[in-house]
């Protein structure tokens, strides 16, 4: 008489660390190759018990596997219940390591005075605002889990009096590189007329923009880039202003006649120089008022109300040189994301070249009334001129 099979304890065990998720791979893939097989053996029996119950079965032996078909069921089950297990484990890894790393992100770009945040933000707006001519970010900025940050912001420059939004910028930190960015500009061709020729060079011929200045309507304001003769101080370059119905709001800096965007013949499209509104920093601020509240996870937030030190709007130039001089050397500091945003400017050359010659201005951008901007044309001190920007007007007369 055929003796009835049952599970040997080896079998057993190796089922009981299956369904704890605690196999090896390779023990893992072979024990569910069993389970398979008795899985079609279970389907095949119960088959055949269906059956039974129309015929009479010849095989006591059958008979006495009905423990089996039950052990078979709980093997199946069992599979199963493994593999809910190992799906509930794997979520869980998931959401603690989610839950971690959203610690740690709001840890990493909220530590240090001003925080980490506070700084890749400034330095992206620096950077913008120095190499590229009148434009600017309004960043924000949110900390996510898996150390990452997005900032986003509008970009504007100023028309005649108004700040126009022009795009909007977006960017990915990943701990303190500047993983992706982009500049979703309003309309094609954005800022593409920023080109300034160097002073005693042949430049490029200004016939059509002073024409076009001349056909434009009254009631309409412009943006010009505007390239001068000779190198001007900057306090210099602010007296000329003085008593002109128009404002400049960008000054190019010279970094030296190797600039590898001049192109032989001193046309500069690549641009280096600061806003007439200097970039102040948060150690430039004074602060007013601190008030601080709590957060989830032990945090806490701290608001700051400041002021920044104020500013002659024609003068001052001594502060305005410094305060370029400094953002030089803090975006200087942060290479991996100055590269990102002006990979083609060697910022440590710049450094070098304006702390030996000084600040020394070659151009600026110039806003107001398109008729205020056509005097220029008589203007001794200016070479050529680039038309930008023009909109309705929006001007208060100085």
């Amino acid at each position: 008489m055929r003796g009835v099979m049952t599970l040997s304890e080896e079998f057993k065990q190796k089922m009981k660390r299956y369904m704890e998720g605690t196999l090896p791979e390779e023990e893992r893939m072979e024990m569910e190759k069993e389970l398979e097989k008795m899985e079609l053996y279970q389907s095949y029996m119960e088959e055949m018990m269906r059956d039974g119950e129309k015929t009479e079965i010849k095989h006591p032996q059958w008979h006495s596997d009905s423990s089996r078909l039950n052990e078979a069921r709980i093997l199946r089950k069992g599979k199963w219940k493994a593999r809910l297990s190992t799906a509930f484990t794997m979520i869980s890894i998931f959401l603690i390591f989610t839950l971690i790393t959203s610690i740690g992100t709001m840890v990493f770009y909220q530590w240090g005075e001003p925080d980490r945040g506070d700084q890749y933000r400034d330095v992206v707006s620096s950077v913008v605002k120095i190499t590229q001519p009148n434009i600017e970010v309004n960043l924000s900025s949110n900390a996510g889990p898996y150390v990452g940050m997005q900032l986003k912001g509008e970009i504007k420059k100023q028309v005649g009096a108004a700040r126009l939004a022009i795009g909007e910028f977006t960017g990915s930190f990943f701990f303190n590189f500047l993983r992706t960015y982009d500049f979703a500009w309003n309309k094609q061709g954005q800022n593409n007329n920023a080109i300034f020729q160097l002073p005693e060079s042949e430049g490029f011929n200004s016939d059509a923009d002073w024409k076009r200045l001349k056909m434009l309507p009254e009631g309409t304001v412009a943006e010009a880039y505007v390239s001068y003769h000779k190198y001007f101080t900057t306090d210099e370059l602010l007296a000329q202003f003085k008593d002109k119905n128009l404002e400049a709001v960008w000054y190019a800096v010279d970094i030296g006649n190797d600039n590898k965007f001049d192109h032989g013949d001193g046309v500069i499209i690549q641009p280096i120089g600061f806003p007439s509104n200097p970039i102040w920093h948060p150690d430039d601020m004074t602060v007013t008022n601190i008030s601080e509240s709590k957060k989830g996870w032990g945090m806490k937030v701290t608001m700051r109300s400041a002021t920044a030190p104020s500013v002659d709007t024609n003068g001052d130039g001594d502060l305005r040189n410094a305060n370029f001089i400094k953002t030089l050397k803090l975006i200087q500091q942060y290479p991996s994301i100055t590269k990102r945003l002006a990979p083609f400017h060697d910022i440590d050359r710049a450094v070098s070249y304006i702390e030996e010659h000084g600040v020394r201005l070659y151009g600026a951008v110039v806003t107001g009334p398109t008729k205020e901007l056509l005097k220029l044309k008589d203007d001794p001190f200016v070479s050529s001129i680039r038309i930008g920007e023009v909109t309705l007007w929006d001007w208060n007369d100085k």
